[in-house]
């Protein structure tokens, strides 16, 4: 297994920072929405860091392949159908990179070459609409589906691009900045099963994402 990156703890220290620092002083300033007007279209863009959690393959003879954290973009479209509900789509890239594990302990071969990192799905979305002051404020939990595609651009000795299904859940918070603009921050898990086609070993993947972003709701 590969040793945790410094990248993710670090990251989302911020991310919580940012976010209270921002959730206190919009919840003192922010009316709640009033009633049937938090339906409707939303439009956010993301930003953030990808840690995934396993190997694509570990050793069996020859070395393991992983990728290594890396910076993540995307964005999702999102309409909410009632004052709890939404469904969104979502678009999530990474420049990514995969390297060769293999050989004994602290060894390893180093970059194989550059890859992309895309994934694409389809959420079902619960918020939570708090009253008053605190209205500004919207924890929510998200779960879908959809697919992951990696797309390497080095020499494939197996082949190492794939496409496969993926689930997704996360949570997070919505913080209203102004009377369209909010601020998100959300931990997200993006589960697949990445096939070798060396071996047809399949291996769960789980790749974490932390993200930040801007959006706007229209209104």
């Amino acid at each position: 297994m590969r040793r945790p990156s410094g990248v993710l703890p670090h990251f989302s220290l911020f991310l919580c920072g940012l976010s209270l620092g921002a959730s206190s002083l919009t919840a003192q300033m922010t009316p709640a929405a009033p009633a049937g007007d938090d339906t409707g279209p939303e439009v956010f863009g993301l930003a953030g860091v990808i840690q995934p959690l396993n190997n694509l393959t570990d050793n069996t003879g020859a070395y393991g392949i992983v990728m290594p954290p890396d910076v993540m973009m995307g964005g999702e479209v999102t309409y909410w159908a009632s004052s709890a509900v939404g469904i969104g789509v979502m678009g999530l890239y990474s420049p990514a990179t995969l390297e060769g594990v293999g050989g004994g302990p602290g060894r390893g071969l180093g970059t194989l070459g550059e890859t992309e990192y895309l994934a694409g799905t389809v959420n079902l979305t619960f918020r939570l609409r708090p009253s008053g002051s605190a209205g500004a404020l919207e924890p929510y939990f998200t779960m879908g589906g959809g697919l992951r595609q990696l797309k390497f651009y080095g020499a494939e000795v197996p082949k190492l691009s794939a496409t496969d299904p993926m689930a997704t859940a996360a949570i997070g918070v919505r913080v209203q900045l102004m009377s369209s603009l909010w601020f998100r921050g959300e931990l997200r898990d993006m589960a697949s099963y990445y096939i070798s086609a060396a071996t047809d070993a399949s291996k769960l993947q789980n790749d974490i994402g932390i993200t930040i972003g801007f959006g706007y709701r229209y209104r």
